[in-house]
This record gives structure tokens, sequence and C-alpha cells, in this order.
């Protein structure tokens, strides 16, 4: 403390965060900010410490802004980050493994994860716009000539944004792996980090196996970006908006590898929409076993998953880690109730 102990800069803060529906329901510390969130909006406040860390201002204030039109109801934003955040608070990791360090890589995968979000989104609503046209007869046609032929806006851009994040999103899992086990993997390489579970994490196979049973998901996400950022002859992202096609019958927005890996013709935003869900469950998935895989306690932990049907609408947490306490063979923990809030 380099000021008095009653200087400003060391005094509670406080104030409304303006935005959003009703109050606050989570707030999750992400490194340098807390991250704070109502059902539809997110803020990120910054203490006198994270503003002025070397401490020169005696007056320094706290700073809050807004910086996402999505809160905890957002399925991305409960699932990979608040679920993170409650799952380790409580739960005894080994000494040399860093919350925050956790809590900042799964923040990172979020904020990754949301940017892909934006743009299925943007994709799938213009498609569907487009499809209600077509599906009306509201094409414009001057004898056998259709003008005007709708088109997904940016089309290449949105794709090329989706996947690069895609991509960096599966890096930062690898980078997740790499605090939890000290691991020194650089890119999003899991052919190597299933390579290396094989031979190093052998007392625990089931995440062997799981990491086993998504490598060629994973290869298959990075092989599309690749052939997107670096086209080659063998491999190279062939991207189609909406196309008229023989018999006058219109193609939607359809991309595929070409060359020698080549692939289907795929609807691009089914295709989005499926990488997406994927992604979230392997972030899931992915932290829960490097978590029960480094707890250290001589109480025994489980996860507990509560059932679809009774998620919490305003913060759909599906999974938490709670002692596997039993008396007389009853269960005593239980998954904190959410379905009546």
């Amino acid at each position: 403390m380099k000021f008095n102990k009653n200087a400003p800069r060391y005094l509670a803060g406080g104030g409304e965060l303006i935005g959003g529906t009703g109050g606050i329901t989570q707030m999750c510390p992400a490194g340098d900010f807390l991250e704070v969130y109502k059902i539809d909006r997110t803020f990120r406040i910054y203490t006198p410490e994270d503003l002025d860390p070397e401490e020169t201002d005696p007056n320094m204030s706290w700073m809050s802004k807004p910086v996402a039109d999505v809160g905890s109801a957002n399925k991305i934003v409960a699932r990979v980050f608040i679920q993170s955040h409650e799952a380790i608070k409580n739960t005894p990791l080994k000494k040399n493994i860093n919350k925050d360090d956790l809590l900042r890589c799964m923040h990172r995968c979020k904020e990754l994860l949301l940017i892909c979000d934006s743009r299925q989104n943007l994709v799938n609503d213009e498609v569907k716009h487009i499809r209600e046209i077509i599906q009306k007869g509201e094409l414009k046609k001057d004898g056998r000539h259709f003008v005007e032929f709708p088109q997904v806006n940016q089309l290449e851009e949105h794709c090329a944004v989706f996947l690069s994040n895609a991509k960096n999103s599966i890096q930062t899992l690898a980078e997740l792996i790499n605090i939890f086990y000290k691991t020194s993997f650089d890119g999003p390489h899991f052919h190597k980090v299933t390579s290396w579970a094989e031979k190093e994490l052998k007392h625990n196979n089931n995440f062997v196996q799981y990491l086993k049973g998504n490598k060629l998901n994973l290869k298959y996400i990075i092989d599309i970006r690749n052939s997107q950022e670096h086209p080659k002859k063998q491999m190279k992202l062939i991207i189609e908006n909406f196309k008229l096609k023989p018999g006058n019958n219109i193609a939607l927005p359809l991309w595929n590898i070409s060359g020698t890996n080549c692939t289907k013709p795929i609807p691009i935003h089914l295709e989005m929409k499926t990488i997406l869900d994927f992604l979230i469950a392997l972030s899931e998935g992915i932290f829960f076993y490097c978590v029960m895989d480094n707890i250290q306690s001589s109480f025994p932990f489980i996860v507990r998953s509560i059932n679809d049907d009774s998620l919490d609408k305003n913060c759909p947490i599906k999974h938490y880690i709670v002692p596997d306490i039993k008396i007389n063979g009853v269960e005593m923990t239980q998954p904190p109730d959410k379905s009546g809030d």
C-alpha cells in the first residue's frame, strides 16, 4: 500500500450498471477485470488496482463498461465461462495450477465462440430471409433472366471470421491443457495432444478415449480453415452463395474442400451451427476432464449434471463439480437447484 489506507483509491466502489434486463445474475473474475452479467448484457468492471497497478494516483477511480449484448442467458457465456468459474471456485486443485490462468483461458474461449456465434447468426438470418423470398415466388425475373439474384452479403468474410475464431478456440483448449499439465503444445494440433495423452494419461482412459473420439472432427475443422486461409491445389475451400442450378433449382450457400482431400458440399449455415455446438461441448468436456484429473483432496469429487428441462433459463449452467459424500449409502450432495429461480 503506497498511500494512506484512507486514500480514495482504497475505498469501496459502487455504482449502477445501466442497460440490460433486470439485475445482476452472475459475477466472474477474468484476470484483469471482473465480468458482470445481466441476463442479456455483459459488463466489465476495473478496480483502481487493475487500472493503476503501480499506484501512481491516490484518487484513482473505478471503471465499468458494457462489452456485449449477450449475458448469462446465452449458452456460450453460461456453459463455457460461468460454468467453468463455478466448477473450480471451491474445488481444491493441485498447488501448481493457477485458477486465474484457467479462467483467463476459458474467458478467451468464450469470446472466440461468441464471435463464431455472431457470424453464424448473420449467415443463418440472411439464408432464412432469402429462402422466404424464394418460397413466396418473389424473385425478380425478366423473361428467362433472374435479375438481382439474392445473395448473402459478405459471405466469404463471414466464413473466414467464423473459421478463424473456431480454429483459435481449439488452440485455446490446447493452451488449457498446457496450464493443467505443464505441457507446451503450440497451436491447435490435437493429434499431438492425443498422442501425448495415450502415453502420459494412461491412468485416465476415459479422457484419452474422449480425445481420440473427437480427433477426426477437430482435424476437419482445422482442415477447412487451412483450406480457406492457405488454399492449395490439393486443398482449397470452395464457397458458393445462392446459385441457380439446372432445372431452375436454387442451391443454398454451400462450402466444400476441393482437391485430393475433397469433401461433399454442405449448406454453410447448417455446418456453422454444427461446428459451434461441437466446440461448446468440446470446451466443456476438456475442461471437466482436466479438472477432475487434477483435484487434490482426501474427499472424492464427481461431476453432477442437470436435466435440460430443469436448467435455469437466466443462466443455463448444466454441469457442477461436487463432493461425492454418502451416508449409509444415501447421497448427501446435489447440484444447486436453479429451476425455481
